[in-house]
């Protein structure tokens, strides 16, 4: 076991590196040490790198440089999607532990392909399912696992967003190809949530379609999924089949947007807005500007606290105008040192999310694609 901060190198100087692993990493010295950031485009007189971290990160424009460098333990993968299986197959292949951004990779065969690499070469393999920190799951996962809905019936969990029009800065998210659109990038979350909390579903029902009629005709910037849970007998005798309804809507103007509606025997409850994670990350970081200094950084206290106004709603029989339910903490914190106590002490198990749950999720990404392609349901 090694107690010593981990050197690691961060491939990817976008939106991924600035604002959802990079703050994290340096908010956890006794565990990472920033070693190195790969800016394929960065020169001696300009680089984004240095003048976000300073003049003493070290920077480099290629993957290879970094597998050279016996100094580096741990390489984070922030790149784009089509670029996740090679980059670390390289990675692992130089003995260097991989962290790897959602989706693990475009298809499930690849990712089985890099897990059993890890594992033949005593690798961690590390996928950042960063949204089973989010504070509003917890607070769902907490109200499931201590049985206050009952049996549930619908579970509806939503990453609705507005934005009509290409952005010519986001080209790459929006054009098709290997790992492209919204299932794999928002529902690769949502759909990891719901395998973490139901399991595997019998079958899937999707529609994938591009609703804003912009762009590529076959490139996806929506979608509804529907996973297919078979009957469950509660105490009474009643059989009550689970449906999850999990959708990405592009055109959704409603502030606040609807995350959650869930129904069950005892209880429903609702939740809008999205964690606050992410935009605290933003402000407090590099990605749209000079840090704000008053707003909390990742290890804060204040950090991933929802304030009252986002707090979800439970309805009971005898509460039939509402509970509030004050959210749980978001931490994404927790998933990086869980990672670094994996890697410390070289023990895959001790990962909370599994590389195999990260290659189910692409697996069912796959039937999805199946299925809206060939409309019709598809058996897991």
């Amino acid at each position: 076991m090694s107690s010593s901060p981990i050197n690691v190198s961060v491939v990817g100087i976008g939106m991924s590196a600035t604002v959802f692993h990079i703050p994290f990493i340096q908010a956890l010295p006794e565990q990472f040490k920033l070693h190195s950031i790969v800016e394929r485009k960065a020169t001696s007189e300009k680089s984004d790198a240095r003048d976000f971290y300073g003049p003493d990160i070290k920077v480099v424009t290629s993957l290879q440089e970094v597998l050279e460098d016996d100094v580096v333990d741990a390489v984070f993968v922030t790149t784009i999607n089509d670029t996740h299986y090679e980059f670390s197959k390289a990675i692992l292949t130089a003995g260097k532990h991989v962290i790897i951004e959602k989706p693990l990779t475009p298809t499930a065969a690849e990712s089985k392909e890099l897990i059993d690499l890890a594992k033949s070469t005593n690798l961690i393999i590390a996928v950042f399912q960063n949204r089973r920190w989010d504070a509003d799951f917890l607070t769902v996962k907490h109200l499931y696992e201590t049985g206050q809905f009952g049996e549930l019936s619908h579970f509806e969990s939503y990453f609705d967003r507005y934005r009509n029009n290409l952005a010519p800065s986001r080209q790459w998210k929006e054009t098709p190809g290997p790992g492209s659109g919204a299932a794999f990038d928002l529902g690769s979350h949502l759909l990891d949530q719901a395998l973490y909390l139901f399991g595997r579903p019998d079958s899937v029902t999707a529609t994938l379609r591009n609703s804003r009629g912009l762009g590529h005709a076959d490139f996806h910037d929506s979608f509804i999924i529907q996973l297919n849970y078979p009957a469950k007998e509660n105490q009474t005798g009643r059989k009550i089949p689970l449906l999850v309804t999990l959708g990405g809507s592009i055109l959704s103007l409603f502030n606040p947007q609807l995350r959650y509606r869930i129904k069950g025997t005892d209880a429903a409850f609702v939740k809008y807005g999205v964690d606050v994670q992410e935009p605290q990350s933003v402000a407090s970081g590099y990605w749209q500007g000079p840090p704000k200094a008053d707003v909390p950084k990742p290890g804060d206290d204040a950090f991933g606290r929802e304030p009252k106004e986002a707090w979800g709603t439970i309805y009971t029989a005898e509460k039939k105008d509402g509970e509030v339910v004050e959210s749980k903490q978001g931490s994404y914190l927790d998933w990086f040192k869980n990672v670094a106590g994996a890697i410390q002490k070289k023990d895959p198990e001790l990962l909370i999310v599994k590389p195999e749950q990260a290659a189910e999720v692409i697996e069912i990404i796959e039937a999805c694609l199946k299925s809206s392609q060939e409309g019709i349901t598809v058996k897991l």
